[in-house]
């Protein structure tokens, strides 16, 4: 069974504080607390400590791979080797010079065998060096 990839809860602090605030079907309440935002366990927490939200969205790969392009003009890309079937990550960043697009190779390499693990490194990388 195929399942959706989240970010993990330090990535999710992450894009907490550069800013990120799109709605999420999950959020994280703690390191090893992954709830659906819409579950009884949530509405519980917040009504104990009294709290509107104090929790870290958890988006897909996906989602938080948008979020990067659309806000911040950072695309991530995962490549496979057909030799070996090892996965490397290439991340560029547009930058807007005089009108025109300029495609910036920003110099970071992942290689692994895990699709997920090279958009976790490559997510990792772009919120604590690039934003």
């Amino acid at each position: 069974m195929i399942e959706e990839a989240y970010v993990s809860f330090e990535t999710a602090k992450l894009l907490k504080e550069k800013g990120f605030d799109e709605s999420c079907n999950y959020a994280y309440i703690s390191d090893d607390e992954f709830v659906d935002s819409s579950n009884q366990l949530w509405r519980e927490y917040n009504s104990q400590f009294n709290k509107i939200w104090d929790g870290y969205s958890a988006p897909t790969h996906q989602m938080a791979m948008r979020w990067l392009r659309e806000v911040h003009g950072i695309f991530i890309e995962v490549n496979c080797n057909r030799n070996n079937l090892e996965l490397t990550c290439a991340i560029s960043k547009v930058e807007d010079d005089f009108g025109d697009k300029v495609y910036e190779d920003v110099g970071f390499y992942f290689q692994t065998y895990s699709y997920e693990e090279a958009v976790e490194a490559a997510l990792k990388y772009c919120l604590t060096n690039l934003i």
